[in-house]
């Protein structure tokens, strides 16, 4: 493209159309574009660390959309070119830039050297202190073996005879503990068994004192309530002398002793003859209520029967009398018209006969 040329547009410009889901769903939608992402295809499932291999177009999602819908997002953004013209990509910007179809590329090389092996650690070596000094020393000079080892050899046999010795000592001071313990614990247990012989003496003769004490409070006691058994007979057959007598004159005023004749009769047949007179003076009274009742019904309804035909009598005397009264009133009416009409006819009769006169 050359930058003196003029720019024209080819075609009227056209918004660009998109495929992709609008940020916000409109709500006047009939269908809206909502989903399940349990079958969207750019949910991950399965091993996170596997590479996801896209598709290079967008998926179009189809599960629950129209036809209509379909065809629309797969529609495409810009129409097919007529006859004698085609299609080209320009550029809309305010500035313009040449548009190349070949990428520039440049080739870049390096070289590093290569791993040499680690060295060996060296050894470690103190550093050196002091003066050396030296001297010549010939055999035999310091040291005699037969002799200096003469008294180490008597005191190793020493130690070790006395050592001996001593562990012998040991064994035989031990074997002689062991005896000395074998006889102090037979020596005890002798004593323990005899000690347990007298305290087992001892407490059978507690338990037996014990007993004799208890069997002696017991006949003690035995004695003592038959002491007080023999004083309270004693008692009771001088008091009971005296008494005998005013307890069965108490009893016999108490009507513990009757005559069963009396008894019967004043327990049984004179309370059954009472309430059979009550019965009976019952009914009886029931029988004068009733009767009185029913008189006394008769007579109250007599009473209205009379007095209602004396209302019907006044009633019949006063219609009577507004009937008479009426009457007579529809008469003075009647003879005052008559006299009227005579009275009109007069009066013409007379107009009459004052017509001819004239």
């Amino acid at each position: 493209m050359v930058a003196t040329e003029t720019y024209a547009y080819a075609a009227e410009p056209q918004p660009v159309r998109t495929r992709r889901r609008p940020k916000y769903r409109e709500s006047d939608e009939p269908d809206g574009l909502h989903s399940n992402i349990m079958f969207d295809r750019r949910v991950v499932r399965g091993n996170t660390y596997a590479a996801q291999i896209l598709p290079a177009e967008p998926l179009v999602e189809t599960t629950g959309r129209s036809k209509k819908v379909v065809q629309s997002l797969k529609r495409a953004s810009t129409p097919e070119p007529i006859d004698g013209r085609r299609h080209m990509d320009i550029q809309t910007d305010a500035y313009l830039e040449e548009l190349t179809d070949t990428v520039p590329e440049a080739e870049i090389s390096t070289q590093t050297d290569a791993f040499l092996d680690r060295p060996p650690t060296p050894r470690f070596i103190p550093m050196k202190t002091g003066v050396d000094v030296e001297t010549q020393i010939e055999s035999g000079e310091i040291f005699d073996f037969d002799l200096e080892v003469e008294p180490i050899l008597e005191v190793l046999v020493g130690k070790t005879l006395e050592q001996g010795l001593m562990e012998v000592l040991e064994e035989e001071e031990l074997e002689s503990m062991r005896k000395h313990q074998a006889n102090f614990e037979q020596i005890r247990n002798a004593e323990l068994i005899a000690t347990q012989r007298m305290e087992a003496a001892e407490k059978r003769k507690e338990e037996e004192k014990q007993r004799r004490i208890d069997q002696e409070k017991q006949r003690l006691e035995r004695e003592g309530q038959v002491r007080q058994k023999v004083a309270a007979s004693s008692y009771a057959r001088g008091f009971l002398d005296a008494v005998v007598e005013e307890v069965f004159a108490d009893l016999h005023q108490a009507g513990h002793f009757y005559d069963p004749v009396e008894k019967e009769v004043s327990d049984t047949f004179l309370p059954w003859l009472l309430s059979e007179t009550q019965t009976q003076l019952g009914a009886l009274e029931i029988s004068y209520n009733s009767a009185k009742a029913i008189v006394a019904a008769a007579l109250k309804k007599k009473m209205n029967a009379q007095e209602k035909a004396k209302d019907d009598r006044k009633l019949a005397i006063q219609k009577a009398k507004e009937e008479e009264e009426a009457k007579a009133a529809a008469e003075a009416a009647a003879l005052e018209a008559e006299a009227k009409a005579e009275e009109g006819e007069e009066g013409e009769a007379a107009a009459e006969e004052e017509a001819p006169a004239e």
